[in-house]
């Protein structure tokens, strides 16, 4: 089956909070851009509001926030085939073939990570980030980085409808969603496992709206287990255990963070539906996640934003960071000067 998508922006708006600044979301012109960029480019310079705000850079603002599990489920009919079950069974599957891989115990073991109870997390936002299907999405603590991701693959001659003609970076601003807690508010400082979201106070038949993010940026006090045998002390190393850098660096300059949604069908839009005209159709009760923000920005300006943001470096090179590529400049770098 096709993926729904937004046929108009009179559709796509009714999901979205209402922009005061910027008449239907939309950013037409350089200088619309260059103003919109310097506000919500305020907070990152700000220690206290910088990780407040989360943004996700899209390349088609027609396409709709599912992540990849729920892509492959809709796409591929999933629950129809044979054993195709149910989509936390699916996803369920995706762990426990993943757990089965020797090299991913040893990590997690070196990170002292209760591979029976700990790991799902963990192993999720590895395969997150190498191809296979998982329910967490991608967003940044960055503008700059949205704005890579929304750029990076947009051909302005591509273009179908008025909606064909945009991209979108879209806004969550935590502090007004007392809904959108980190993870480890529903674990008591643990490290949870999917079942614990299985249950049916988080998720409702598929009709409730609970959602968590996962982030190595802020502080997790996570409790680490029993120390084993010839595993290095939690004191020589980092307090706070990491639970999205495991083999996947590229999340640090990125600055990302993961949004997990539960739910096979509904896109992440559609989980922040208090208050307006969509959440009332859907008759969902939960009030504590309101809708976010959307801009639309002209396919037209992609090149101007992505010299603006090249400016602060934020480039191919930056977001996928090769390391063997770095080290080899280094060096020939330094052997140019001592031959100077």
């Amino acid at each position: 089956m096709q993926l729904p998508f937004y046929r108009d922006f009179g559709e796509k708006q009714l999901l979205f909070k209402e922009s005061k600044h910027y008449q239907a979301n939309k950013i037409d012109t350089p200088q619309m851009f260059d103003k919109w960029y310097k506000d919500f480019s305020r907070p990152y310079k700000n220690p206290k509001a910088k990780f407040e705000f989360f943004y996700r850079g899209v390349s088609e603002a027609s396409f709709k926030l599912f992540n990849s599990a729920q892509r492959e489920w809709l796409v591929n009919n999933i629950a129809s085939w044979k054993s195709g079950g149910n989509y936390l069974g699916f996803i369920r599957s995706l762990i426990t073939e993943a757990k089965s891989l020797r090299v991913f115990e040893r990590v997690l073991e070196y990170h002292q990570i209760n591979y029976d109870n700990e790991a799902d997390f963990p192993i999720l936002s590895i395969l997150q980030h190498y191809g296979a299907p998982t329910p967490l999405m991608d967003w940044s603590y960055n503008l700059d980085v949205a704005l890579y991701f929304a750029t990076e693959n947009v051909n302005p001659y591509a273009v179908s409808g008025e909606i064909g003609g945009y991209f979108s970076v879209y806004i969550i601003k935590k502090d007004s969603q007392s809904g959108l807690k980190n993870i480890f508010h529903y674990t008591k400082k643990e490290f949870p496992n999917l079942g614990h979201f299985s249950q049916s106070k988080y998720i409702e038949n598929g009709k409730g709206n609970f959602v968590c993010y996962i982030s190595d940026f802020e502080k997790n006090e996570q409790k680490a287990p029993t120390l084993k045998p010839n595993i290095p002390s939690q004191k020589t190393r980092r307090k706070q255990r990491p639970l999205t850098t495991y083999y996947n660096h590229h999340i640090i300059p990125q600055e990302g963070l993961f949004i997990f949604n539960p739910y096979p069908d509904r896109p992440l839009e559609e989980c922040f539906t208090s208050n307006n005209q969509a959440s009332k159709k859907m008759k969902i009760a939960n009030e504590t996640l309101a809708p976010f923000l959307c801009y639309n920005i002209r396919k037209d300006l992609a090149d101007y934003v992505r010299r603006k943001i090249n400016l602060k470096e934020v480039n191919n090179s930056y977001i996928y960071p090769d390391i063997r590529r770095f080290s080899t400049a280094v060096k020939e770098q330094v052997f140019n000067n001592k031959a100077r």
